[in-house]
């Protein structure tokens, strides 16, 4: 080092409103001409674009391999982030600024399998160890397992504090302290890391030793005061790096491996900054050190009185004089406890204790608010992006979802598809869905799942979705290119005939004409290639759905109703075949394919198709092998279809419930036959008198028995249903007999003629 040149190391606390506060004034004062920033060096391109205004913190860069995403590292800044500060006061002053910090193309190789990090390194052994406790020194060795994974915990304590974070909150953020504050904090460190010798990760030593290096490269240019911000655990460290050998160093950064990596700007947001996030180095109320950082003299004011008027905003009482009561208790309770001006924790007193009546929902709102904050940062187009996402964003602005998007908060949205600009909206979501960025989600039991002219979605952007745009960007540079060409990757590996109509769906959704071709030829290869008619009964709804609400978004379905004319003629042949001899599993299966067939049949009301379907379930209806609960449903439907009158329906219910059937398979036909709703019970009283007595018939231990199954029929039944069922099984029987009608029974007198003889035979 020449003699002229000097280094100052500024440990800071990573977004500590009240680092940033004194790093500026102790920059200012010495007025260094050359700083050093903790931060990847594989990202110092980055640097540039802080000098441009438009780019609002709180901002994240994002490094990353572009042939393997799964490697990705986020470093968010905020407005109060001392590293943010440095670096707009390195332009504003034409200072150099250079990350010091261990490169992510080197740090992603750590966690390779391969790369041999299992080295013996003698970084702490050349400086701050510490003397070697005594034989039997417990006390010491106790001492350092409190200590090992919170250093700060010891001091804490010794000060009267049982949290370390609310300890430095306290001394060295909230409180507005002299520039020599960062002498303090390194004599400090310096004594923790000299006492505790704690063994750092390989990650951490050599990272250190890689800021190490990076001071040792910038005292040999012409820069004479040198800053150096980092991280206040490695201020020691620094401050003595030429107690360590360069030649260690050196060859311990020459075994690492390396990728190549790229990097850009992302907007964050306050609740990602949050620690509650799982970000590592989040804080607890980003919205409140805001505040501290900006307005410290006046933050305590401020922050109550935006309390206030967010309670009035929710109809809650919160006047002026609440605000003054408030704000007096406050700063009371911070004078009391020995702080300057109140922190988090005595507003959060005083405004629970004044405004919010000890509620925790109102101050759960507060804090969500206040606390934490729901502020989002910008990033200008002209900062170099992947296409894709400058593609969009320009889509999000198109569909007029900006504000949302730029919004930390999940937003519920109604989309009308008969308006140009809601439509390309549904398009812009359902493209990004099948890209697996879930920006936004249908809603469950919304309108659009019956098929209206509306969609109902609920948005929340979340800035790790960001990764994702670049991860799909490997498919196109715009949006809906990226999604053609992913469906048509898709339609490659798919094999199964149900996933596949899924994806027709979602692309017809996504209004991707684009990929139909390949879809619909896959499609009807699958089709007739399948045998399974329970497959095919799972293709049929999302088809079905296609054809009747195509023409709502716009699309062209006919290529889809010549797959379902292929698909519904096989359904109708195979299904009673496949109804016969069934296992409950298997008959569960069928019974769910059969009703939501019926459901989608009955939303094509195509009459040559519904024909079919009814034949289909009156073969089954009529075969003497088939499970109680796909025969009593088959039933129903027919009785509902009037396909069966009531005299039918009746000798059927009479013979599915006749003593000689096992009571298991008349339950399961009950089960079958009122699924859905009982009032065909409660309108025609003819049937309840044949479940009348067959529960009269059966004897009370096998109802006991059965009682489980009939729970599960009837409990399905609404409210109403019940009450109605019920009053009915109170009347007197001689009521219901006035409604009974005799069964009537048909034949074919021709038809019978022909067995006659052979039965008179018989006799």
């Amino acid at each position: 080092m020449s003699a002229t040149s000097h280094i100052k190391i500024f440990g800071i606390r990573h977004h500590g409103p009240g680092s940033a506060r004194s790093l500026l004034q102790a920059l200012e004062a010495w007025q260094p001409d050359a700083m050093l920033i903790e931060g990847p060096a594989d990202a110092e391109k980055l640097i540039q674009h802080v000098s441009n205004e438009k780019l609002k913190p709180p901002v994240a860069m994002l490094v990353y391999n572009p042939k393997d995403l799964q490697q990705a590292s986020y470093f968010p800044f905020a407005e109060f982030s001392p590293e943010w500060q440095a670096m707009s006061f390195g332009f504003k002053k034409s200072i150099p600024v250079a990350f010091m910090d261990l490169p992510m193309s080197l740090n992603f190789c750590l966690k390779n399998p391969n790369q041999p990090t299992q080295q013996t390194f003698d970084f702490q052994e050349e400086v701050l160890t510490r003397d070697e406790a005594t034989e039997g020194d417990t006390l010491f060795e106790k001492e350092k397992l409190k200590i090992v994974n919170d250093p700060l915990r010891t001091l804490a304590e010794l000060a009267g504090y049982t949290d370390s974070e609310r300890w430095w909150e306290a001394t060295f953020e909230q409180t507005e302290n002299p520039i020599e504050i960062f002498e303090v904090i390194l004599e400090m460190i310096t004594a923790l890391r000299k006492d505790l010798n704690r063994s750092e990760s390989t990650e951490t030593l050599l990272r250190e030793a890689y800021m190490r290096q990076t001071i040792r490269k910038t005292l040999k240019t012409d820069a004479r005061r040198i800053a150096v911000i980092c991280g206040a655990w490695h201020a020691p460290i620094l401050a003595n790096y030429d107690q360590f050998k360069e030649k260690t160093d050196n060859d311990a950064l020459k075994k690492l491996s390396k990728v190549a990596t790229e990097a850009t700007w992302m907007a964050w947001s306050y609740e990602r900054l949050a620690r509650e996030s799982g970000y590592g180095a989040g804080v607890s109320s980003p919205a409140w050190y805001d505040l501290l950082f900006s307005k410290r003299q006046t933050a305590t004011v401020r922050w109550l009185t935006r309390a206030a008027r967010l309670l009035r905003r929710k109809d809650l009482s919160a006047s002026a004089a609440h605000v003054v009561e408030a704000v007096q208790l406050a700063e009371t309770l911070g004078i009391l406890r020995g702080y300057d001006i109140a922190g988090l924790n005595e507003l959060d007193e005083a405004v629970r204790t004044v405004m919010c009546n000890g509620s925790d929902a109102q101050m759960g709102l507060i804090r969500r608010k206040l606390v934490i904050g729901d502020v989002v940062g910008k990033v200008p187009p002209e900062i170099p992006q992947v296409p894709l996402q400058r593609d969009f964003e320009a889509s999000v602005k198109t569909a007029g979802l900006k504000k949302i998007y730029e919004s930390s908060e999940a937003t519920t949205k109604e989309l009308d598809l008969r308006k140009p600009n809601p439509l390309y909206a549904s398009h812009l979501l359902h493209r990004l869905g099948l890209l697996s960025i879930p920006w936004g989600k249908p809603m469950k039991g919304s309108r659009y799942k019956l098929g209206s002219f509306k969609e109902t979605w609920k948005l929340h952007w979340r800035p790790d979705y960001t990764i994702r745009i670049i991860e799909a960007a490997q498919w196109g540079n715009r949006v809906e290119e990226a999604a053609i060409n992913f469906v048509k990757k898709q339609v490659e590996t798919v094999d199964k005939l149900p996933v596949l109509t899924i994806l027709v769906e979602k692309t017809l959704d996504a209004n991707l004409p684009a990929a139909l071709p390949a879809l619909i030829r896959r499609m009807q290869e699958l089709a007739a290639l399948t045998e399974d008619v329970v497959i095919l009964m799972e293709t049929l709804p999302p088809l079905v759905r296609i054809l009747k609400y195509g023409n709502v978004r716009g699309t062209n379905a006919a290529a889809v109703r010549f797959v379902v004319e292929q698909v519904l003629p096989r359904i109708f042949v195979g299904l009673p075949a496949a109804c016969l001899n069934t296992d409950d599993e298997a008959t569960d299966l069928i019974f769910n394919e059969l009703q939501s067939t019926h459901t989608a049949l009955n939303l094509l009301a195509d009459p040559v198709f519904t024909e079919g379907w009814l034949r289909s379930l009156q073969l089954i209806a009529n075969m003497k092998t088939v499970h109680g609960k796909l025969s009593g449903s088959c039933t129903r439907i027919l009785f509902d279809k009037t396909r069966f009158n009531i005299a039918q329906t009746s000798v059927k219910m009479r013979y599915a419930l006749a003593p000689s059937n096992e009571p298991t398979q008349s339950a399961a036909w009950l089960e079958g036959f009122l699924h859905g709703s009982g009032l065909l019970l409660i309108h025609h009283p003819t049937l309840w008198q044949v479940l009348d007595e067959w529960v009269v018939q059966t004897d009370m231990a096998r109802i006991e028995s059965l009682l489980p199954l009939l729970r599960r029929t009837f409990s399905a039944f609404s409210k109403s249903e019940k009450s109605k069922l019920y009053a009915l099984a109170n009347q007197p029987k001689t009521e219901l007999l006035r409604f009974k009608s005799p069964p009537q029974y048909f034949y074919d007198e021709k038809r019978a003629a022909a067995v006659l003889a052979t039965i008179r035979g018989f006799l």
